[in-house]
């Protein structure tokens, strides 16, 4: 009874109090009008655009904008630049770089034989003796006349351990005292989905691929948190000055995402993230993976998720003949399997996905085969049957070689196949898989005409620091050409080229489709978010051959620059 007179004494006394101003009740919206710009839109090129709460408001040309309210919105002239949706990086490893799992010990990927020694000589005399050296990359086809063997790194380093990865990032090659610390001998068997190169008395050479690398890399001393998160803030802000403004984090363990977790509480994770647990390394089992998963919610913000899982479903096609094949291989090491490895147990793995599946959540494999590609589909496949084709969107990475009878699938299994069109600008490692891999089939490399032909979602992702850079112009431009940025005579499936529209597709809505954004971002639209790029530049009316030297002059996401180019 008290508390009923109290709520009436109180609706009293509120009556009598004067009303609020309407403007009190709901204050206009702080807006940010852009004009005079050249503004790529799915409906054609716009003038202006008005931004507020982090969204697109309005969108139109500069004859519609004249009607637009006019009171309280702050101006910013773009004095006729172009301006294009934010860009994604649908398969990179920032954190892993960060975390310097592949070393500090830098070697360019064009090095010769001379030139790697002498870096790895400099590496070895600013380390202390007995210290780790770690590294890479080194290119087998461009080591003509040099061992690739232990003895070859002793001779440069006799009293520290070294490791150095190859340009793929699936093998590696140690000095002696690496192989000692890590006890691999004669009599080491190889690890399941490894392999340990052995001369011809059964002792091992120094290159370890798959699995057989983490017998290594395990023995590296890890690095404090601290400069972890330090060196992922400069890999943030370093892809936001390319125009990213989102990606997938390609494979992370619990320690990442707590790094993540803790940059985004403190304001400086501002791209679109989603990290995919590691389920497995190369093949080998990461023992945390269920609890990680379990946990995943804990690590979620605003901008970031881990609700992804990456699963290795087997190497490279290159002169290692890990990555797993349809068919034999033509060249390679003589001890390399014929058609490949492939990582997973396909029936385990279709229980796996399966049940991943009806948790929501994507899978993001690592394909390199035409065998592997297939493999991935046919879990993915068990998955929808059992679950239906409304799950999330899983992905097949990489997808360097892909059986014409497989690209229909990615459609009709609401799949996403992407590919790594930074790898199309002719590099060392492709001189690998041409070799390893051979004619005719090397004419159909990474085919992405073919994924649109067949409506396939097709997206793309660097996998930096497999590549020197995770520049997306480059891919853009290379993914038209198929040659060197600038142009060139040389060219690297040439017969898979697309055009500029579908190039920029594949880094945008495409991109926010796969991320469950489409209704939200990948595109310039009223509604969706304000992710956008201010360029030096409009791709569509240059040279293709000029669209790697495109430069960024700012980069906003929600509405925010999160990057801005400073002059000189």
């Amino acid at each position: 009874m008290k508390t009923m007179r109290r709520l009436l004494a109180a609706a009293a006394i509120a009556a009598l109090l004067p009303a609020l101003p309407a403007a009190a009740k709901a204050a206009p919206r702080p807006v940010t009008r852009f004009v005079n710009g050249h503004i790529y839109t799915p409906q054609g090129w716009r003038s202006a655009m008005d931004v507020a709460d982090q969204r697109i408001v309005r969108i139109g040309t500069a004859a519609q904008a004249k009607g637009w309210p006019r009171a309280g919105a702050k101006v910013v002239d773009l004095k006729g630049r172009t301006v294009m949706p934010g860009l994604y990086d649908m398969h990179v490893h920032p954190v892993l770089q960060a975390k310097g799992d592949e070393g500090r010990c830098r070697v360019p990927q064009d090095a010769g034989p001379q030139r790697l020694l002498e870096l790895v000589a400099a590496c070895v005399k600013a380390t202390k003796p007995g210290d780790w050296v770690s590294g890479g990359q080194w290119q087998a086809s461009l080591m003509t006349g040099t061992p690739i063997t232990a003895a070859t790194l002793d001779a440069v380093s006799p009293e520290n351990p070294v490791m150095l990865f190859d340009v793929s990032g699936h093998s590696v090659w140690a000095n002696s005292r690496a192989l000692a610390a890590a006890g691999i001998g004669p009599g080491t068997p190889n690890p399941e989905g490894g392999i340990i190169e052995r001369d011809e008395k059964g002792n091992p050479t120094g290159i370890l691929r798959e699995t057989a690398g983490r017998l290594l890399t395990v023995k590296v001393p890890p690095q404090p948190r601290a400069e972890t998160e330090r060196q992922l803030s400069a890999h943030l802000a370093m892809l936001a000055g390319f125009g990213v403004v989102g990606y997938v984090e390609a494979m992370a363990y619990r320690d990442d995402l707590e790094v993540y977790a803790a940059l985004a509480d403190k304001g400086v994770l501002k791209q679109r993230v989603q990290a995919c647990i590691a389920y497995s390394e190369s093949g080998r089992p990461n023992p945390a993976f269920d609890q990680t998963l379990a946990d995943r919610a804990k690590f979620a913000r605003a901008t970031f998720n881990a609700n992804c899982v990456k699963v290795f479903a087997d190497g490279v096609p290159t002169e290692s003949h890990t990555g797993a094949m349809l068919a034999d291989y033509q060249a390679g090491q003589p001890n390399a399997p014929a058609r490949g490895l492939l990582l997973f147990d396909p029936a385990a793995m279709a229980r796996d996905v399966t049940r991943w599946d009806k948790l929501g959540v994507t899978v993001l494999f690592h394909a390199a085969g035409d065998r592997a590609v297939r493999a991935s589909l046919d879990a993915i496949e068990a998955a929808r049957k059992a679950n239906g084709l409304g799950g999330p969107l899983h992905q097949v990475g990489h997808s360097t070689f892909v059986d014409p009878a497989d690209l229909p699938r990615f459609r009709a299994l609401n799949a996403a196949v992407e590919f790594s069109p930074y790898l199309w600008d002719p590099q060392p490692i492709n001189d690998d898989i041409t070799s390893a891999v051979g004619s005719p089939r090397i004419d159909r490399v990474w085919p992405i005409r073919e994924g649109f032909a067949a409506d396939a979602l097709v997206i793309a992702g660097s996998d930096w620091a497999v590549v020197p850079t995770p520049n997306p112009w480059i891919g853009i431009e290379t993914a038209v050409t198929r040659r060197n940025p600038g142009g060139g005579t040389r060219s690297y499936g040439l017969a898979e080229a697309i055009t500029l529209s579908q190039a920029i597709t594949m880094f945008t809505i495409n991109a926010a489709k796969r991320m469950w954004l489409a209704d939200k971002a990948g595109a310039l639209e009223v509604g969706k978010y304000a992710d956008f790029l201010v360029l030096d530049r409009d791709p569509f009316a240059i040279p293709v051959t000029e669209i790697h030297s495109t430069t960024v002059l700012e980069t906003w996401v929600g509405g925010k620059p999160i990057f801005t180019r400073t002059k000189g």
